[in-house]
C-alpha cells in the first residue's frame, strides 16, 4: 500500500481504488494534527461534468463532532448554496443540483420530505415487507445451485433496483432501463466512459419526464406519483424538481445499499473470525453486523457545504463562501466516538454511531428501508451459502464520491 504524503489531494479519483479504499491512514494524519484540513485546487483535476470545475479549495472534516455538527446547522453550513457536490458548477448547472432534494432551500426541502416522507414511514413500509422478502430470496434461489457468481451485479445490484422502481411505480419493462442509466450516471469519473455513458443523465431526465407525464394522466398511489400530484403552499412542484427527484433516488436508491451488500461479503471474506461469528447465531448478530459495515466502508464518501457567513469550525476560521468536504469515512472512524476504530467488530456496542447515512435535515430518507433489504437479503445468503468467499479479483468505481465495488467474484458450495 503506498505512503501517503499530508498534502495528498482527495482530488484525486484514482486515489481509493489505488488503495482499496479511503485513505484512513492519511485522514488519521490529518484528524490528530489538522483536522479541518485544507486541500487545495488541483491543477490536474479535470471535472467529468459538463459545466462544471474545482476552481477553489475546500475544507476537509476528519472529525466525528464537526461532520455531525456542519451537517445539522443548515443556516451557516448550506447544501444549497453551491450544491450539495463537491464541483464548482455552471449557473444551468447548479439549478438543477438546487432544484434536488439535496440542494433544496431548507424551506422547500422541508416540504418536500412532508410529501414523501410517509413512504418511508413504519406503516407504509410494514406491507411492502413481505414483497422484500419474497425477492431477496428469489435472487439466491438463482444463484444458489451454481456454485459461484458475479455478486454485485447478479446479487447485491437486484433487490435495491427492484425495491426503488416497485416504489416509485415504474413499470417492469423499465427497470433494466433504469438501473443501466443510474449506474453510468454515478460513474461519472470512468476515464473509459463511452458516449453512450455520458448521456445518462440527460436520458433519465427525460425517462423521468416521461413517467410523470404517465402519472399525471394515470395517478397511483405510488411514491412518484404523489410527489407529482402533491402540493407545497398550495402549488405542485415544478417540473425541475420532480425530475431531479427521480434522478437522485435512481442513483441513490440503489448505488448505497448495493455498495453495502457487496462490503458485508467482502469484510467477512476478510475477517473469518467475525463471520464465524455471525453465522453461530445470525438473529443475534446480523442488524449489529449491518451497522458496523456501515461505519467501517460507508458507500458514500462525501458531501459538500458552503458557508454562508464567516464562521469557524474548531479552531480554524471558515470565511463565508469556502467550501466544506464532509468526510464520513473520516467520521466513522474517529477514535473520540470508536474505541479501536480500524478492528472491525460485529459486536462494536456504538456501530450505529456512524454517520454513513448522514445526520440533521439531510439524513437519508430510505435508512429504515435499506436496513431492512440489507437484512433479508443478508440472512438469505449468510445461512444459505454460509461458505461464500472472494474468488477473484476485485474492482472498484473510480470515484470521490462514492466507495463502491464494482465487480466481485465469489464462490460457494453449490445448492442442492
Amino acid at each position: 500500500m503506498p505512503v501517503l504524503s499530508p498534502d495528498t489531494n482527495l482530488l484525486n479519483a484514482n486515489l481509493v481504488p489505488s488503495l482499496g479504499g479511503p485513505p484512513h491512514e492519511l485522514f488519521d494524519q490529518w484528524r490528530g494534527q489538522d483536522p479541518v484540513h485544507w486541500n487545495p485546487p488541483s491543477d490536474s483535476y479535470v471535472s467529468p461534468m459538463p459545466g462544471a470545475s474545482v476552481s477553489q479549495g475546500f475544507w476537509v472534516l476528519t472529525r466525528h463532532q464537526d461532520v455531525y455538527e456542519v451537517s445539522r446547522n443548515q443556516q451557516v453550513f448550506s447544501s444549497h448554496d453551491g450544491g450539495p457536490i463537491i464541483w464548482d458548477l455552471e449557473p444551468q448547472q447548479l439549478a438543477m443540483q438546487q432544484a434536488n432534494i439535496m440542494g433544496m432551500q431548507p424551506q422547500n426541502h422541508a416540504a418536500v420530505k412532508r410529501l414523501v416522507l410517509p413512504a418511508f414511514g413504519p406503516k407504509e413500509l410494514e406491507p411492502f415487507y413481505p414483497q422484500v422478502d419474497r425477492v431477496a430470496k428469489e435472487i439466491v434461489d438463482a444463484i444458489a445451485p451454481r456454485g459461484q457468481c458475479e455478486y454485485v451485479f447478479d446479487v447485491a445490484s437486484k433487490l435495491p433496483v427492484y425495491t426503488f422502481c416497485t416504489l416509485m411505480g415504474i413499470p417492469e419493462e423499465l427497470h433494466d432501463t433504469v438501473f443501466k442509466l443510474g449506474n453510468a450516471a454515478a460513474d461519472t469519473e470512468n476515464p473509459q466512459r463511452s458516449d453512450e455513458d455520458n448521456s445518462a443523465m440527460l436520458k433519465l431526465l427525460a425517462l423521468a419526464a416521461d413517467l410523470a407525464d404517465q402519472k399525471r394522466r394515470q395517478p397511483d398511489n405510488s411514491m412518484f406519483s404523489r410527489l407529482i400530484h402533491g402540493e407545497v403552499d398550495g402549488e405542485k412542484l415544478d417540473e425541475i424538481t420532480i425530475n431531479m427527484f427521480f434522478v437522485t433516488l435512481s442513483i441513490a436508491g440503489h448505488e448505497t445499499t448495493r455498495g453495502t451488500a457487496v462490503h458485508f461479503i467482502r469484510l467477512m471474506h476478510e475477517h473469518p473470525d467475525q463471520f464465524e461469528l455471525l453465522k453461530s447465531d445470525v438473529d443475534q448478530y446480523l442488524p449489529n453486523a449491518i451497522e458496523e459495515v456501515l461505519r467501517y466502508s460507508p458507500p458514500v464518501i462525501k458531501f459538500r457545504r458552503t458557508a454562508t457567513e464567516d464562521t469557524q469550525i474548531g479552531s480554524q476560521a471558515i470565511a463565508r463562501g469556502d467550501k466544506v468536504y464532509l468526510s464520513y469515512p473520516a467520521a466513522n472512524r474517529d477514535p473520540e466516538v470508536f474505541d479501536n476504530p480500524h478492528k472491525f467488530d460485529i459486536t462494536r456496542p456504538n456501530a450505529n454511531k456512524h454517520l454513513s447515512f448522514g445526520t440533521g435535515p439531510h439524513v437519508c430518507l430510505g435508512a429504515r428501508l435499506a436496513r431492512y433489504q440489507l437484512q433479508a437479503l443478508l440472512r438469505q445468503i449468510v445461512t444459505r451459502l454460509p461458505d461464500i468467499h472472494i474468488a477473484g479479483e476485485q474492482q472498484m468505481l473510480q470515484s470521490i464520491w462514492f466507495n463502491a465495488v464494482m465487480n466481485l467474484p465469489v464462490a460457494f458450495t453449490p445448492e442442492a
